[in-house]
């Protein structure tokens, strides 16, 4: 018994002696690397309440490379919706995408892994780099996931992700004065202690948080329920009954993630929270799936209410339009629905989709027309 303590202590050590030396990018190294989107706006209502923003940034691997890096190509958004007067004071609610937060995976890691070109190769480095917290977490931490790799690589992280994510958007929920539903990000099982997003052993989940103008996050955290197929391998699922409604200055808040919003139990659950305002933070890839024939539903049977002739019929966005917020949402206390999506290039992979609105108990024609415009701010006054 005394030989095996000996050899674990002896293993530990080891692992903990593997690490490289990190060179992370400098923030001056990387402006000219940085997207230079063209911004659109769009514009609607005329109450005086307040705004919900939905921002889609388009963002790039190089956005995610230093903590300085990913604040400034965000708070760009931010700047142009305080620039365009659309930011009242403690009475806005900025909107962000799914997975916004997932690529703090990679941020102030070594150079070399922004310099491959795929997210296979990058991901590889990055365990390089960390192989021996890698190999002490794939040995020693608790597996729930039929992807033990992916899993392994994501609890490795999940304490710097966890600080990052929070860092930034708390600092700019209390620059701007305003609340944030910051998209989502993966993490094992989260809790808010004491004020402070915590990781504990739990299963990863693809969460949402809500942070308050005065940079505070709120204790309670939005679960995704229905991940898709690909997202099942590492990814649990959370409890349709235990996900909040915030209460805002501009009404009761509910959060669906992504596929969340192609189902009939969670608009049930909707209307027992009596929110008046839905968001879907959300995430396509590749972008170009956007544009071909829907498949029906990912890692889950169909709904009773769907049209078998639908599938292998009707494009990816025709399917978003009838089965996820726009078809389902009929709800006459929602004053507004917002479904806004991840856009950039993260190394080889493409993330694209164009958003969809419900207000005042009817549909909003987006606007935009041309690609060119990849960063997309859309206003709703309130």
């Amino acid at each position: 018994m005394r030989f095996f303590v000996s050899f674990s202590v002896f293993l530990c050590l080891t692992i903990l002696t593997l690490q490289c030396k990190k060179q992370p990018h400098e923030s001056t190294s990387l402006s000219a690397k940085l997207p230079k989107p063209i911004f659109y706006q769009q514009t609607e209502g005329k109450g005086k309440r307040g705004t919900v923003i939905g921002i889609e940034p388009y963002l790039n691997k190089y956005s995610y490379a230093t903590e300085e890096s990913f604040y400034l190509s965000i708070r760009e958004y931010f700047q142009k919706a305080k620039d365009n007067e659309n930011i009242f004071v403690d009475r806005t609610i900025i909107v962000l995408p799914e997975y916004i937060g997932t690529w703090f995976v990679v941020t102030s890691e070594d150079k070399s892994i922004f310099e491959k070109e795929t997210i296979s190769e990058a991901m590889e480095e990055l365990v390089k780099l960390n192989i021996g917290s890698f190999l002490w977490h794939y040995a020693f931490s608790p597996s729930y996931s039929t992807d033990h790799l992916k899993e392994t690589l994501f609890r490795m992280k999940a304490w710097q992700m966890t600080d990052r994510y929070q860092s930034i958007f708390s600092r700019l929920a209390r620059e701007y004065r305003v609340a944030i539903v910051a998209g989502s990000i993966v993490l094992p099982h989260p809790k808010v202690v004491e004020g402070k997003i915590t990781p504990t052993d739990g299963p990863l989940e693809n969460v949402s948080f809500y942070f308050h103008p005065d940079g505070r996050v709120d204790d309670q955290i939005v679960r995704k329920l229905f991940p898709i197929e690909e997202e099942k391998q590492f990814i649990s699922e959370g409890k349709l009954n235990e996900n909040p409604t915030y209460r805002t200055p501009l009404g009761k808040l509910y959060t669906m993630v992504c596929a969340d919003s192609w189902f009939p139990e969670v608009y049930q659950e909707l209307t027992q929270s009596e929110a008046e305002i839905v968001i879907v933070p959300s995430f396509v890839a590749p972008k170009h799936v956007w544009s071909e024939k829907w498949n029906g539903y990912n890692g889950y049977a169909n709904p009773k209410d769907i049209n078998p002739k639908d599938i292998g019929t009707i494009t990816e966005k025709s399917a978003w339009k009838k089965y996820a917020m726009m078809g389902r949402l009929k709800n006459p206390n929602v004053k507004l629905g917002m479904n806004v999506f991840f856009r950039g290039e993260i190394w080889d992979m493409t993330a694209g989709g164009d958003a969809f609105f419900q207000f005042m108990a009817k549909p909003v024609n987006n606007l935009v027309k041309e690609e060119k415009f990849q960063g997309r701010l859309y206003v709703f006054y309130l």
